[in-house]
């Protein structure tokens, strides 16, 4: 290709998409080069036999109108394009015990806790009392400056910061397990209140924002699958003009002097541009589209090898044609089985929210297993044979639907459609090192995330890398923030 482009994106998930939707609207000349047959990366879906499965990511926060995610999909002017339903209640937990329905509403939640565990009515007293001083605070340091949680650690040493934001000082670096576990005995509120220790050595601080979210009812589900996001995102940028090449993968960032100045790709086509936006994982993008020849500082290099990756998973996907309607079952529901490996698995039915995702009378139920370092058997594995891969992912998935009958009974011979996916499944597909789900982990050591500009001039980051916390707002903000920071120098 002879074009110089205004920008070139490598990867189209939301963070790339974003960032070329507000690129191609400013006049920019843009391409996004993505390594898969279709758009969204971790926001995206696949059919079977009429069964429409969210591949990663099953619900979002921030897309009612106050919401984040609304506001630049109006931005675009497409938030009319997805239609929204809310999640309510966002939040049942499952255990030997019974079901526990968190409801909507801040003073709600506390109260059901209160009544539910009489017993320990002044530890969730407390609990929340620290929770609420920290989300107030956010919300006001959000205000302050957007871009906060990736300047966090500038901000804390800051002579002036520990006393306008005192609660985030002193609960920024510690886990939020530990301070459940100060303050609840019995193990299924310790349960609950950590969110089913989705992420085991998260901070308070965070700890705090995802309740936030629980007992706010923020999550939302895009009627007709996930993949309706990334096609909107998709679709508007190709309206204006911006382009996107499938199926080619980037090996190399050209830099000369310290500057980037496009792509080469796999087979060596070499495409020109002013600046380069990666919306590809962080180590990737730094080890091999880079290869440690254009001047990177040391100590850059050394975080990312240092810093530790977040959790991946295992899902099966099932399509079943049976009615789950009079089963009592949430569309999102964390159980622990007390007879397994898995500390927990997640059992999700968006086709509660979206009838349309199934055929008729039938419904698709999706279950993950998360975990700590839950990726580093399967990437031991990897030097198996396929069939010997493929018997453990069959044995992986019998076991997660057999412990999901203790929630769905008869589940098993109710099966329609089946398929799994593995953190080595993940990696494949989303290039992101170990199958991570949301790029960093979110642990209270190691909370900042990149810069969205780096030591590498004309070069910038997008995505889940970026931000903390990861997933899909984030990757929404970081798109809108990389395609501001590449018109400065354009």
């Amino acid at each position: 290709m002879n074009k110089t482009y205004d920008v070139i994106i490598i990867g189209s998930g939301i963070g790339g998409l974003t960032a070329g939707n507000f690129l191609v609207k400013d006049g920019c000349s843009t391409l996004i080069i993505e390594q898969h047959a279709t758009p969204g990366g971790c926001v995206s879906s696949f059919e079977r036999k009429g069964f429409n499965f969210d591949a990663a990511v099953h619900w979002i926060s921030q897309c009612g109108e106050d919401g984040v995610i609304y506001k630049i999909l109006q931005e675009l002017g497409i938030e009319k394009k997805i239609e929204f339903v809310q999640i309510n209640p966002l939040m049942e937990v499952i255990t030997s015990n019974g079901k526990y329905t968190i409801p909507k509403g801040r003073q709600e939640a506390i109260e059901y806790l209160k009544n539910t565990f009489s017993r320990e009515a002044e530890g969730i007293e407390k609990f929340f009392e620290i929770q609420g001083r920290i989300t107030d605070e956010m919300y006001r340091l959000f205000k302050t400056d957007p871009d906060s949680m990736n300047t966090l650690s500038r901000f804390l040493f800051n002579a002036v910061f520990p006393l306008r934001f005192s609660n985030i000082a002193r609960y920024y670096r510690k886990k939020g397990a530990d301070i459940v576990d100060s303050l609840a005995k019995d193990r299924d509120l310790r349960r609950i209140l950590k969110i089913a220790a989705i992420f085991p050595n998260v901070s308070m601080m965070m700890l705090s924002w995802f309740w936030n979210i629980i007992y706010s009812a923020d999550g939302y589900y895009p009627k007709g699958g996930m993949q309706k996001v990334s096609d909107a995102l998709t679709e508007n940028l190709k309206k204006m003009n911006g382009e996107i090449l499938y199926g080619k993968k980037v090996a190399k960032i050209v830099t000369e002097g310290n500057q980037a100045k496009g792509i080469m790709l796999s087979d060596n086509t070499i495409i020109n541009a002013k600046t380069v936006i990666s919306n590809a994982d962080a180590r990737q993008t730094f080890f091999e589209m880079l290869n440690g020849d254009a001047g990177v500082p040391q100590k850059y290099l050394d975080n990312l090898k240092r810093w530790r990756l977040s959790e991946s998973f295992f899902y099966v996907y099932l399509g079943v044609d049976m009615d789950l309607k009079g089963l009592s079952v949430n569309p999102i529901m964390w159980y622990f089985p007390e007879k397994d490996r898995h500390d927990f698995i997640g059992i999700g039915i968006p086709s509660l929210s979206d009838k349309g995702l199934a055929p008729e009378g039938k419904h698709v139920v999706i279950i993950g297993a998360f975990g700590d370092d839950s990726a580093r058997p399967w990437f031991e594995k990897e030097k198996l044979d396929k069939e010997e891969y493929k018997k453990w992912k069959e044995a992986t998935a019998d076991l997660l639907i057999e412990l999901t009958e203790d929630v769905i009974p008869g589940l098993k011979k109710h099966i329609v459609v089946k398929e799994t996916a593995s953190p080595l499944t993940f990696c494949r597909y989303t290039l992101n090192s170990m199958g991570a789900s949301s790029g960093w982990s979110m642990d209270a050591d190691q909370q900042n995330k990149l810069p969205q500009k780096t030591p590498i001039k004309n070069l910038f980051l997008a995505g889940h890398w970026t931000f903390n916390p990861g997933g899909v707002p984030s990757a929404f903000m970081t798109g809108r923030k990389a395609a501001e920071m590449v018109k400065k120098v354009l």
